[in-house]
C-alpha cells in the first residue's frame, strides 16, 4: 500500500469499460466517477444494461478480460483507516485475491449459481475464514456457525453439512451475507441480492443487511434497478444510465428534489402507498423510448433520445457531473430546479 491517504474508503476515478464482441465494442462503462465514505451506504440504481453490476465487479476482477477491458481508470481503496490506500485496478490478481473476501465482501444476485453445489455451506463460509484469517479447521467450524446463527439460520451446527440445493432461496442468500461478511470487510458490495426473492424475504434480507453494516461498521453499495428498494436503506443513491452516473445525491434530497430527467421518470414509476377513496394519488409515469446502443460510443447526453426536455446541445455534446448543491451533483444541460420554482 501506498503512503497515500484520503478520507472516502473508496474512491473511483473516470473508470471506462468495454467488451469487445462478435458484433462490434460495447462501451458498457463511460467514465464513472464515485466516492464512499467509511460506514456509509450508497445506493447504486438504474434500469438494466446502465453498467451498475459491471463498474462493480471491474473494481474486484469479476468481469472476464477478455472480452473485457478496464480502458483507464482508478479505484484507491482504504482498508487500513487512513494507513494507506492501494488502486485496486493496478493490483495483479494474487493481490486482488488478497483483497477480495479479507477486506471487500461481495454478495451476488443469484445465490444457487454462486455457490458450489458439491461442496456443504459450512466448508464454503470456513474456507474463506481459514485462508483470509489463517484460522484452523476447528475453530473455522466454530466462527462458520456463529455466523450462521448470526445471519438468522436456525439450528445452525446442524446446517454446516447442508447443501446448497437443501436451502431455500432466502436461506441460501443468508449464507451468501455470512461468507461476504466472515472477516468483517470494510466494504460490501450487494449486486440485486434481494431480485429473486419475493417481497417478504426480500425485506428481511434488506433487514439482516442493514443491522450487520451497523453491527460490523460496514460502508456497503447496494446494486438495484428498484428506487423504493433503495429509499429505506442508503444514505446516499447514484442513479446510473447509459454506463454513467447522471445523478448523486443524499436520498432525501434526491426523492424530493430530483435534478435529471431520467431520475424524475424513475421517481414517477414508482407506485405511491397514498390513495385517496381507493384511487392512487398520482398515476403511475413510465419513461418512453429505449436505453442507448452501447456499440455506439457515448458523444452526446445519454438520455436525449428519451428526454422531454432535450434541445440541441444534448447532441452536440455529454454533460459531465457538476455540483448543484451540498453533496448532489447532476450530469444534465436543462435547469430542473428552475423549472420546479417556475411552478410553484
Amino acid at each position: 500500500m501506498s503512503a497515500t491517504t484520503m478520507a472516502d474508503i473508496l474512491r473511483v476515478e473516470n473508470l471506462v469499460v468495454h467488451f469487445d464482441t462478435t458484433e462490434g465494442r460495447i462501451h458498457a462503462v463511460n467514465g464513472v466517477s464515485l466516492s464512499l465514505e467509511p460506514g456509509e451506504v450508497l445506493g447504486i440504481v438504474g434500469e438494466s444494461g446502465s453498467g451498475k453490476s459491471v463498474t462493480m465487479m471491474s473494481l474486484l476482477g469479476l468481469i472476464p478480460q477478455p472480452p473485457g477491458k478496464i480502458e483507464s481508470g482508478r479505484a484507491l481503496f482504504d482498508a487500513t483507516n487512513g494507513q494507506g490506500v492501494v488502486d485496486l485496478l493496478a493490483l495483479d490478481r494474487p493481490a486482488l485475491r488478497a483483497i477480495r473476501g479479507k477486506h471487500i465482501g461481495f454478495i451476488f444476485q443469484d445465490p444457487i449459481s454462486s455457490l458450489n453445489p458439491t461442496m456443504n455451506i459450512g466448508r464454503q463460509i470456513a474456507e474463506s475464514l481459514m485462508k483470509h484469517l489463517g484460522l484452523g479447521e476447528g475453530e473455522a467450524r466454530k466462527r462458520t456457525v456463529e455466523l450462521l446463527n448470526h445471519v438468522g439460520i436456525a439450528d445452525a451446527a446442524r446446517h454446516y453439512d447442508s447443501y446448497p440445493h437443501e436451502f431455500s432461496g432466502g436461506m441460501r442468500q443468508r449464507v451468501m451475507i455470512a461468507i461476504a461478511v466472515a472477516c468483517r470487510p470494510k466494504l460490501v458490495i450487494a449486486d440485486e441480492p434481494t431480485t429473486a426473492l419475493d417481497v417478504t424475504v426480500q425485506a428481511q434480507i434488506m433487514d439482516l443487511v442493514r443491522r450487520l453494516q451497523r453491527e460490523l461498521d460496514m460502508a456497503v453499495i447496494w446494486i438495484s434497478h428498484d428506487l423504493g428498494v433503495v429509499a429505506g436503506l442508503a444514505d446516499r443513491v447514484a442513479v446510473m444510465y447509459g454506463g454513467t452516473i447522471v445523478e448523486c445525491a443524499q436520498v432525501d434530497q434526491l426523492f424530493d428534489r430530483p435534478q435529471h430527467p431520467y431520475t424524475a421518470g424513475l421517481l414517477g414509476a414508482v407506485p405511491s402507498l397514498l390513495e385517496t377513496n381507493g384511487v392512487e394519488e398520482r398515476p403511475l409515469v413510465s419513461i418512453e423510448g429505449s436505453p442507448p446502443d452501447l456499440l455506439e460510443e457515448l458523444n452526446c447526453c445519454p438520455f436525449a433520445d428519451r428526454c422531454s426536455y432535450v434541445f440541441a446541445r444534448c447532441w452536440q455534446e455529454r454533460p459531465a457531473l457538476l455540483s448543484v448543491g451540498p453533496q448532489h451533483a447532476v450530469a444534465c444541460f436543462y435547469d430542473m430546479s428552475a423549472e420546479a420554482n417556475r411552478s410553484q
